[in-house]
């Protein structure tokens, strides 16, 4: 539980590190981003640094502030040898030795006094806790989901060996470990090292990538869809990537047991196919007669998505792991039900009537899907309004971002 700090330092130094802060980095690199730029909204200066260890761009010093932060990462030439971070971890076992980031921390003019670890299983995260512990700085560690079983299942002795040497010397070490679920915390790995000094705080909305979509767009995209304006026909959304975690192998195998009832429904698949699954996908709903009812938007826009998730009659995500999904996120800011598994994080939607938890078969899904469909138009958007009031108030980065900066103040205050 996080208590309100009246300590406040004169000046509060973070330093984000993570694998990638690049588009390839999807919900991680958004989160650092918008927590990032909240932080410089609220009288802070901006450092960044990616894509190199030793180049920083985009400095204010304009005023002197009480808060700076800084954001460094390692895409796929942030080491001095061009050594891409996630190749770098996995050299067995001459990645031990390797420092490249210590000196770059031990030159910076300004040094941090907090250090924020964002994802775990890329080395260079692990020599910058090892480092800040050298150095006596608080060091948060946000797994993003890289605890969770399912996470943790894939390439599992591999996983095992590194951890032994890297992960778990690092969680030890971290003083706090921050997850952005109630349900990641719960059903995290190493739980005896994180126990006793975990701490919840969600991730916020940010509002202001919600721009409004002209009508011309919103002509084309209806078209694209085959639908009419006037949103006659069901229409079911998933946004973000494309990944077997995500669960759409089962959203496809619904669609048969949905059409039956709701004919005239469609399924929009929207994101990039970071996995190269879309091919699969579509042969699956080919087999099951139900392509002419899928329609894929693999370049999606901000603003097209915005229009996606407001039209959609329901978001639907039975993903087999997340740590916070913000696509349920987006779709509940703007009043559309949704249909999730528990593993979404998201576990605890009928109850608070937002949608339902579906649990991870193509029957439940086509369900709990049904039920959004079938509740009467009126009802359905005197609750789209109840939703959206509800999460606006409640996960916005004024709200999610202050208990982050809450955090950061009570570790110095220690």
């Amino acid at each position: 539980m996080i208590k309100q700090s009246t300590f406040m330092p004169k000046h509060l130094n973070i330093l984000h590190v993570t694998q990638s802060a690049g588009v390839a980095g999807g919900g991680v690199a958004k989160y650092i981003w918008d927590l990032h730029g909240w932080l410089c909204e609220n009288n802070a200066v901006a450092e960044t640094s990616t894509s190199t260890l030793s180049a920083t761009s985009g400095a204010s010093t304009a005023m002197q502030s009480a808060i700076t932060s800084r954001v460094i990462a390692c895409d796929t030439s942030g080491h001095a040898d061009h050594t891409s971070a996630t190749i770098l971890a996995r050299k067995w076992p001459g990645f031990l030795g390797r420092t490249d980031i210590a000196p770059w921390l031990q030159q910076l003019e300004v040094k941090p006094n907090i250090i924020h670890i964002h994802g775990l299983r890329c080395y260079h995260n692990a020599q910058a806790a090892a480092w800040a512990a050298r150095n006596k700085i608080p060091v948060v560690v946000t797994p993003h989901a890289q605890l969770m079983p399912f996470t943790m299942a894939r390439n599992a002795l591999q996983k095992n060996i590194y951890d032994t040497f890297v992960e778990r010397p690092l969680l030890a070490r971290a003083n706090v470990v921050h997850f952005v679920s109630q349900v990641e915390r719960h059903d995290s790995a190493y739980a005896n090292i994180t126990a006793n000094k975990s701490v919840v705080v969600p991730i916020g909305m940010n509002r202001a990538q919600w721009v409004d979509i002209s009508p011309q767009i919103i002509n084309t995209l209806d078209t694209t869809i085959n639908n009419a304006h006037n949103n006659t026909h069901p229409l079911i959304a998933f946004f973000g990537y494309l990944s077997y975690r995500k669960g759409l192998d089962l959203l496809i195998d619904a669609l048969p047991a949905i059409l039956a009832r709701q004919p005239t429904a469609r399924l929009v698949i929207a994101g990039g196919d970071t996995d190269n699954i879309s091919h699969e996908l579509q042969q699956r709903a080919n087999t099951l007669g139900v392509s002419n009812n899928i329609t894929w938007l693999p370049n999606i826009t901000r603003a097209q998505a915005r229009w996606l998730l407001k039209r959609a009659d329901c978001f639907a995500l039975p993903s087999r792991a997340e740590s916070f999904s913000i696509g349920i996120l987006e779709a509940l800011s703007l009043g559309t039900p949704v249909v999730a598994s528990r593993e979404s994080t998201w576990d605890t939607l009928q109850q608070q009537g937002f949608g339902f938890n579906c649990s991870l078969t193509a029957h439940s899904v086509a369900q709990c899907i049904l039920q959004v469909l079938d509740t009467d138009r009126a009802t359905r958007q005197q609750q789209r309004a109840s939703i959206a009031a509800r999460i606006q108030s409640e996960f916005t980065w004024d709200i999610c971002g202050a208990k982050m900066l809450n955090l950061y103040q009570q570790l110095l205050a220690q």
